[in-house]
């Protein structure tokens, strides 16, 4: 059965709150110990993407979706000025921006926390060890000591998830005219981050013919990097085509 308008906003607004409180929860917040090696981790694991994408951000196409994600949605959404809003001002973004737009932005909420989450594991596992400036070898063996396989693949999951979803909304003459029409009370209403995130979203997808090619790529190479984690792989983060 399908839910009524209603209750997808409810449920959009209650998967963004949830959000919210995974990113409320990080022990990082209390920890900065924990948040140094977390931030040291985030470096690494920047680097390793924008090395494995390389091509893609040299790309006339595809770079300003591929900066959108490493940059906008791995480390660059403000989960701390978006709780803020979301605390103060979601059930207006709720009443004032299309439910697809709110289905969206849950999704990103969503996989920004989940993130977060994997992140602060892997820098506790680090400091359980010792290691407070970890290299990629290091890196490697914690990830393979948390075999976080399943998460990672809902990480990746919901990656496509908002990729689709900002490619499908981008492609609606209404969705988009009600977007913009939305801007002004939207940051009167206090939501200028949460909109803005999705402004970006928009306009590195519409000039794309379609966002599933670049999306299918990007997976790919993210999953074969799970997959030689997985299988003891020498080098899991070897050349991005090689075996």
């Amino acid at each position: 059965m399908s839910l009524t308008a209603a209750e997808q906003e409810t449920s959009s607004a209650t998967r963004i709150r949830h959000g919210i409180a995974r990113y409320r929860a990080w022990t990082r917040h209390s920890d900065a110990d924990l948040a140094a090696v977390v931030g040291a981790v985030q470096q690494l694991q920047t680097a390793r993407m924008r090395d494995t994408h390389a091509d893609s951000l040299a790309s006339a196409t595809h770079a300003p979706i591929t900066e959108f994600f490493l940059s906008e949605i791995y480390t660059g959404l403000d989960l701390n000025e978006l709780a803020r809003e979301i605390e103060r001002a979601l059930p207006v973004a709720v009443r004032m921006l299309p439910d697809s737009v709110m289905r969206t932005a849950a999704f990103a909420v969503e996989c920004n926390a989940l993130t977060g989450e994997l992140d602060e594991a892997v820098a506790a596992d680090l400091l359980a060890h010792g290691i407070t400036a970890p290299d990629s070898a290091q890196l490697i063996a914690s990830y393979r000591r948390l075999q976080q396989r399943e998460a990672r693949n809902q990480q990746i999951d919901l990656l496509r998830e908002l990729g689709l979803g900002l490619d499908r909304y981008v492609r609606s003459r209404l969705i988009t005219a009600t977007f913009k029409m939305a801007a002004r009370p939207a940051r009167m209403a206090g939501l200028a981050g949460l909109y803005d995130f999705m402004a970006k979203g928009f306009a590195v997808m519409k000039p794309m013919s379609s966002v599933a090619d670049f999306l299918d790529l990007f997976i790919a190479r993210e999953s074969r990097i799970l997959d030689r984690l997985d299988a003891g792989h020498p080098d899991p983060f070897c050349p991005r085509d090689s075996a």
